[in-house]
């Protein structure tokens, strides 16, 4: 795929995962004026914590890493009978492994709760949270297959779906809120299984057209005619699909680990802690998302195909490309967060029984995590560098040691911010920017030891360039908030003169990076000027 197709791609997922955040909004939006930051929503956050660390474990980030560059390998020797029985064959298993998962953390789930996921809860609240898991580990067996689909529909160059799911998902669980209302909390916790039914089912006409189009159909007469060397081959990429995931599945593990223990600790920093720190993370993933995740989806696929020709100058292009666009575009969303991030959380959410107090806290949370976007955004295009190389192991290592550093930061910071009579929940956010922004240099470091056509030096232009601009950003919203102050009308007036103060300091810096992105906007936008008038 071409630079400029993948970028019009990436646009085109990034919108998509906008309106996601949207909808995610909106879910939480509806479930917080409902609940605030109670009892209630800190059992429902918890119990979330185990259906999606078995998700993440076995299904989510660890089986897309694996599957798509073993899948993209053969679509790209256009061996497509193979390529569709390994997904099929990986789907079976996906299904078996996680139901019996499932039912076994059913089972233990008020032992896990107790033990491990919120050790300062009361028996009320492990036994409301230990139900709330039991039901919402259904989406998780469900999860499984749809995220499967998804890798399948990427690997294939058809993102849309995949990038509308997650709103549809968003759509089940407001559908659980309003509707069911009358339930409670398990209203909310029922909209995440029927979410997650629904996340599956939209993907399903888009399978159905990758399928006509590969022409997979009429290649199922040859399957009877498949020789033994065929099957074993079938064997070895399912085989190196479950090796790729085993180093995956410990480094999201660890990721996980760094949930639970935030999770753990906040549960004994008074009421509201637990809920404060997961709505601060929601909010920093929307820009993370709309970004990162958007260019890092698009371009996976891209690189895997590149890496199995051995097409390595073309490789370290896109990446570069990638990494220096992220950063530009995740600098001025981070310090936004930073400096606007109390009349952004008060004009979302603070509603009903959301209260000032609510804002307060979640702002003050958000501030801290906000300092880590930019390391969270590159860190999911770099870690794909390796896994479309089909390594797996090196970024475990860097997430292992970063849980660690995580851990070791958590409890000092958080003593450090009680000790100034700072709420201590601020700390483990600070320890999850910093842990991030470490593993995240660390991991760039390996990746252009190990693919020497890195640009580097472009890298670096393009970081020192965004600083500056967002430098001149910071210094304008600042006077901006002394002068008119923080109210709504004033910070949504100041959000958009950041970003035009922040694209105005880049053009004159001549950021090669923002000015790609907004061509690629204002090219989008000329094309449907002319569709609209002819």
């Amino acid at each position: 795929m071409q630079a400029r197709s993948l970028a019009r791609m990436a646009a085109v997922v990034g919108v998509a995962y906008v309106l996601s955040n949207l909808t995610g909004l909106g879910q939480r939006i509806i479930v917080t004026s409902q609940f605030g930051t109670s009892v209630e929503y800190d059992a429902f956050n918890a119990a979330f914590r185990i259906p999606d660390l078995l998700f993440s474990l076995l299904a989510g980030g660890a089986l897309a890493s694996a599957f798509i560059p073993t899948f993209t390998a053969r679509l790209s020797r256009n061996q497509q009978t193979l390529a569709w029985k390994l997904a099929l064959a990986v789907a079976g298993l996906v299904f078996i492994v996680m139901s019996a998962f499932a039912v076994i953390a059913a089972l233990a789930a008020p032992f896990i709760i107790r033990s491990i996921v919120a050790p300062g809860f009361d028996d009320g609240q492990v036994a409301l949270t230990a139900a709330l898991m039991r039901l919402m580990l259904i989406s998780t067996v469900i999860f499984g297959v749809s995220g499967l689909l998804m890798g399948v529909l990427q690997s294939n160059n058809s993102f849309l779906a995949p990038a509308i799911a997650p709103s549809i998902y968003n759509i089940g669980i407001m559908f659980g809120a309003l509707a069911l209302r009358g339930q409670g909390i398990y209203g909310v916790a029922t909209g995440v299984v029927v979410g997650a039914a629904l996340h599956l089912a939209v993907q399903l006409p888009a399978l159905a057209r990758v399928l006509l189009r590969s022409r997979v159909i009429n290649r199922a007469a040859d399957v009877a005619a498949q020789t033994a060397t065929a099957a074993g081959e079938l064997a070895d990429d399912v085989r190196k699909v479950i090796r790729l995931m085993l180093p995956r599945i410990v480094g999201l593990g660890a990721v996980q680990i760094n949930l639970i223990v935030t999770v753990s600790l906040a549960s004994g920093m008074g009421e509201g802690a637990v809920s404060a720190l997961n709505i601060a993370f929601a909010t920093l993933i929307l820009p993370q998302a709309a970004i990162a995740q958007a260019i890092a989806t698009v371009l996976f696929p891209t690189i895997s195909a590149h890496a199995a020709r051995g097409e390595h100058g073309e490789f370290a292009r896109s990446l570069t490309r990638a990494i220096n666009v992220v950063i530009a575009l995740s600098a001025p969303a981070a310090i936004g967060l930073i400096l606007l991030g109390q009349p952004i959380i008060r004009l979302l959410f603070q509603r009903n029984t959301f209260n000032a107090q609510s804002t307060d806290a979640v702002a003050f949370a958000l501030a801290w995590y906000g300092a880590g976007l930019v390391g969270h955004s590159v860190l999911e295009v770099v870690t794909r560098g390796f896994y479309a190389l089909h390594d797996t192991y090196r970024p475990v290592i860097l997430s292992v040691a970063s849980m660690i550093a995580n851990v070791a930061l958590s409890l000092i910071l958080a003593a450090v911010f009680r000790a100034n009579s700072l709420p201590p929940y601020g700390g483990l956010a600070l320890a999850n920017s910093v842990a991030t922004a470490l593993e995240t240099a660390l991991l760039y470091a390996w990746l252009a030891h190990r693919v020497p056509q890195l640009n580097l030096k472009l890298t670096v232009i393009a970081s020192v360039k965004s600083s500056i601009a967002g430098g001149v950003m910071a210094a304008a919203l600042w006077l901006w908030l002394n002068v008119l102050g923080n109210g709504t009308l004033a910070a949504l007036l100041a959000i958009v003169a950041g970003i035009a103060v922040y694209f105005g300091a880049a053009w004159a810096l001549r950021s090669e990076e923002t000015g790609f992105a907004v061509n690629i906007l204002r090219a989008k936008l000329l094309r449907r000027r002319l569709s609209a008038e002819t």
